[in-house]
């Protein structure tokens, strides 16, 4: 089963048991097979894995570390059966192992360090204060882009929304993913600090894995789309068609820890078609959307699938040039090869806009770093001049 010379972790009673209810009625129809590189890799189909996996009561580690989560194999599962949260299951069976060399090989340490950082001062901060009803979150993937991009945008909502601050915070959604859900909530700790604030009664993010985060660990609080905010208040009257002129076309890939945010899809769509962007679609779009790669730190736990799986998706664009509105996504295509945009870059990126550049460029793990540092002293000034 996928390799033997491999550390295997130890499975719980009740993952077991949620593997034994799900083998029972799944028909082997391998329809969630086909669209899934992990399964392709370590069994003929989900059936025959888990069966293996009841017999032997373990798992090779790299089976679970190699799910996207993305949760496609439900969407197409005939029984509803949820794989994903099968192999998450067995994710945080890992963390109750006394090996802890496993960690090391499935990339753990480099998400550590990222989260590590990501929740120090130096690159976190939040501006709000007492007049604070509503917090924009941009998300680590988009600071990490463009503090410019951040700014301007903030700079937006402010326009229409008065009583709003910005965050520059991690959800912490990378640790999570890991099955590592001790030390997320922990982390998640801070955040729910901030939304406790009696007076906060929004969160708008731009990031979809901070949206399903925060809606999924903060019910009591309103979580809204930036994209369902500038659909509702409109682009910047000049922007209005400002496109139309442009040959290009740009095929729209939609997130997947999004798939069933339908609202959301509608809302992107009204926007680019607000300003004259040509969109083609991806035949496996909105809800049947495929992850760009980098699903369930796939990045950090299997490049390999997950490069492949980034190429796979980059190749289905109907264009040569990609558009997304989750970073993470764009820098899978950028990637795979293909030219990407960010649908802010269309709205507040002056060199998108003055058709200097048509796609994002490589940026480097430093650079990343600074740029995120950089949006903290960009927002500390305008707060101090406004």
């Amino acid at each position: 089963m996928g390799g033997d010379s491999l550390k295997k972790i130890c499975l719980e009673y009740k993952t077991l048991e949620k593997i034994k209810e799900n083998e029972s009625i799944c028909v082997d129809c391998k329809i969630c097979f086909k669209p899934c590189p992990m399964m392709k890799k370590y069994s003929s189909s989900p059936k025959t894995l888990m069966k293996e996996i009841l017999e032997e009561k373990q798992v090779n580690q790299n089976i679970p570390y190699s799910c996207m989560l993305c949760d496609i194999c439900t969407v197409k599962c005939p029984k509803d059966i949820d794989l994903k949260d099968i192999f998450y299951s067995m994710r945080k069976d890992a963390f109750k192992e006394k090996d802890k060399h496993i960690f090391k090989e499935i990339g753990y340490n480099t998400v550590k360090f990222h989260q590590i950082n990501s929740f120090s001062p130096i690159f976190s901060k939040t501006f709000a204060d007492k007049n604070t009803k509503k917090i924009f979150l941009p998300g680590c993937s988009l600071s990490s882009y463009s503090p410019e991009l951040v700014i301007k945008t903030y700079e937006y909502l402010k326009k229409n929304i008065d009583d709003l601050s910005i965050a520059f915070e991690c959800c912490g959604k990378p640790t999570l993913s890991m099955g590592d859900v001790e030390k997320f909530e922990s982390y998640y700790e801070k955040l729910n600090n901030i939304f406790s604030n009696d007076e906060v009664v929004e969160i708008i993010v731009a990031c979809p894995n901070c949206l399903k985060t925060i809606k999924e660990h903060s019910k009591n609080i309103k979580v809204t789309s930036l994209w369902s905010i500038i659909n509702e208040y409109k682009v910047d009257e000049k922007l209005i068609n400002y496109y139309e002129d442009l040959e290009t076309e740009f095929s729209l890939h939609d997130p997947c820890p999004i798939r069933k945010e339908y609202k959301i899809h509608d809302d992107v769509r009204g926007i680019l078609k607000s300003i004259g962007i040509k969109v083609v679609e991806f035949e496996k779009n909105r809800e049947n959307s495929e992850c760009c790669g980098s699903g369930g730190m796939l990045r950090v736990t299997n490049k390999e699938i997950s490069t492949n799986q980034s190429k796979k998706r980059a190749n289905e664009a109907k264009s040569d040039t990609v558009v997304s509105y989750c970073q993470s996504c764009c820098e899978s295509m950028m990637l795979a090869g293909k030219n990407i945009l960010h649908v802010l870059d269309f709205l507040f990126n002056e060199d998108v806009i003055r058709r200097d550049i048509l796609s994002q460029r490589k940026t480097s793990t430093l650079k990343k770093w600074s740029n995120r540092y950089n949006g903290i002293k960009l927002a500390k000034s305008k707060n101090r001049t406004s």
